[in-house]
């Protein structure tokens, strides 16, 4: 009897070290990550019983044999896992993990050769798991209510996590659809979380994308605008393009906020900041295309159609970059776009951790040092003031307080109580996008080239103002979520090369802008041309029609004039 007990514990025991091996990647997040997910002390025992609840399930309908295997065989995802965390302190993006799929071999060994302590434990646990996996008996199964009670315990714990995501979303005032989405959302952001049915998700994503993209520069392979420069000038000439992340122009002293939020914007020459322009769309994937390339709400069908503004000025002679703070999907129209720069850097880390767009200055500084042209167009993806606010800001820009805590749940910190804490934290955002421009020019500066900086939002943000509502992607838009700030610096050389262009910047600085302006205006401001310009699209010609009508495509893909 003894016996049979020894053997027993003996296999109960084994079976516990593979679920402990499973969980290394959760445990190492709940340890040292620095993810959102993590924040509170509440936060981390929910990711601990949640990645539990997922790594035993198996446990329900398969004997603890075949368990082994499976945690064997998922060997080398927990070591990919745990290095990410251990590097970044994060969970992995679909970009980490695309590169298992796009086998980039140099990365993947330096991702793990830069963690090479925390990894020397994978041999000698290899062996380990062999063994126990050996002597596991194939008739060792665990009792039908256990394994009954296993799943209920499973069913449960989502069940209730989806309960609390559904009650979160019904405070963002949407309908009913709109609430189960936002919550299928929720817990889709919240697996992607959780080793190892996150790296799942994000293969599926990662091959889904690699096929999308492939058909995108299949589609525009043969397409030409046939720019071409209309100068030929020995001058360096620099023209950088940032994409902001929901901000919107209301709370930037540059547009007579009452808060200094802008106080470098507010003083550098040669700005240009136009107070008249809306966003053709309330969501990031929606409104990029109509600022990158020719679409607009009425022929969105050409953001796939066409090639993005980056191909214009490859046409044009220009070397092109796409510098990115923001994780890429591969088969996102980010994706898409940044594919067709000459080179590609991103410095994101995760848009639930703590992550500056500082980081964008080495790369920008390193694009700046390149020789190899003396003619560089230049996108840069942003953070901005994407939720959550407080994220996006170093301690010393806490500027206006009492700000968001990083303990607070999505539920709790887009509550109404939490009304001034939400913009305290998100002006602290515009704080901190003020001193980002003002870098960014200051190195454009000692390039002393012929150079332009800019800077539009993809969209504006809900900050429970006069209809009391939060964030953005409302079917029915407010004002907040549409206007957007514009704003254009000017180098000195610039200035004098083409003060016909400046000039009319400056007489259009009133006059209504869309978003869809920007494709145009940025070619017209480089001095490139191509057959079929529209030269009454850019503000920086005497054409523009100041006139015109703008529109806005909805998330249900209908058009709303908003004029």
């Amino acid at each position: 009897m003894d016996s049979k007990r020894n053997n027993l514990k003996k296999h109960q025991f084994y079976l516990a070290v593979f679920v402990l091996t499973a969980m290394i990647p959760n445990l190492m997040l709940i340890v040292i990550g620095e993810d959102s997910v993590v924040a509170s002390y509440l936060k981390k025992f929910v990711l601990a019983l949640l990645s539990f609840s997922i790594i035993i399930l198996p446990l329900s309908f398969l004997k603890p044999k075949y368990f082994s295997w499976l945690i064997i065989l998922l060997l080398p995802l927990i070591i990919f896992e745990t290095a990410v965390i251990s590097h970044y302190k994060v969970p992995s993006s679909e970009e980490t993990v695309a590169t298992i799929f796009l086998t980039n071999y140099s990365e993947i060994t330096e991702l793990i050769g830069g963690n090479i302590l925390p990894t020397l434990w994978v041999f000698p646990l290899f062996l380990l798991l062999l063994f126990f996996s050996y002597n596991l008996k194939s008739d060792f199964k665990l009792k039908t209510k256990l394994r009954r009670n296993i799943l209920i315990f499973t069913l449960s714990s989502f069940s209730i996590l989806y309960a609390r995501n559904f009650i979160a979303a019904t405070k963002l005032n949407n309908g009913y659809i709109e609430t189960l989405g936002v919550a299928n959302y929720a817990l889709k952001v919240q697996l992607n979380k959780i080793f190892p049915v996150d790296i799942f998700l994000k293969l599926n994503e990662v091959h889904s994308g690699i096929q999308k993209k492939k058909n995108y520069q299949q589609g525009i392979s043969g397409f030409k605008f046939n720019a071409v420069k209309k100068d030929s000038l020995k001058q360096q000439e620099i023209y950088v393009l940032v994409l902001g992340e929901t901000a919107r122009k209301h709370n930037f002293s540059l547009y007579n906020y009452a808060r200094q939020t802008t106080p470098n914007l507010d003083t550098i020459s040669s700005i240009f900041n136009f107070k008249n322009v809306a966003s053709a769309a309330n969501i990031t994937s929606l409104s990029i295309p109509f600022i990158l390339t020719r679409a607009t709400p009425k022929t969105p069908h050409l953001k796939f159609n066409e090639p993005a503004i980056i191909n214009t000025y490859k046409e044009a002679g220009f070397k092109t970059y796409w510098i990115s703070n923001q994780s890429i999907g591969v088969g996102s129209v980010f994706g898409f776009y940044a594919s067709l720069a000459d080179v590609y850097k991103n410095t994101s880390v995760s848009l639930d951790a703590a992550n500056y767009d500082n980081a964008i200055l080495p790369e920008l500084q390193q694009v700046l040092n390149d020789t190899s042209s003396t003619k560089k167009f230049i996108i840069i993806h942003t953070l901005g003031s994407h939720f959550r606010y407080n994220y996006r800001y170093p301690e010393m820009f806490n500027k206006f307080r009492p700000s968001m805590s990083r303990g607070l749940s999505i539920g709790n910190s887009i509550d109404l109580s939490k009304k001034q804490e939400l913009i305290n934290s998100y002006d602290n955002s515009i704080l901190y996008t003020d001193n980002v421009l003002a870098n960014f020019i200051s190195l454009l500066k000692k390039q002393h080239a012929i150079s332009f900086l800019y800077y539009i939002s993809d969209h504006g943000e809900n900050l429970y103002d006069d209809q009391e509502k939060i964030l953005h992607a409302y079917l029915e838009p407010s004002k907040y979520e549409i206007e957007i700030p514009l704003i254009v610096w000017t180098s000195n050389q610039y200035n004098s090369t083409y003060p016909t262009k400046t000039n009319n910047l400056y007489k259009n600085n009133n006059v209504k802008i869309s978003s869809i302006n920007t494709f145009h205006t940025l070619l017209n401001l480089s001095n490139i041309t191509y057959p079929t310009e529209r030269l009454i699209k850019s503000f920086a010609s005497n054409k523009f029609d100041s006139l015109q009508k703008r529109y806005f495509y909805k998330i249900d893909k209908t058009v709303l004039n908003i004029d």
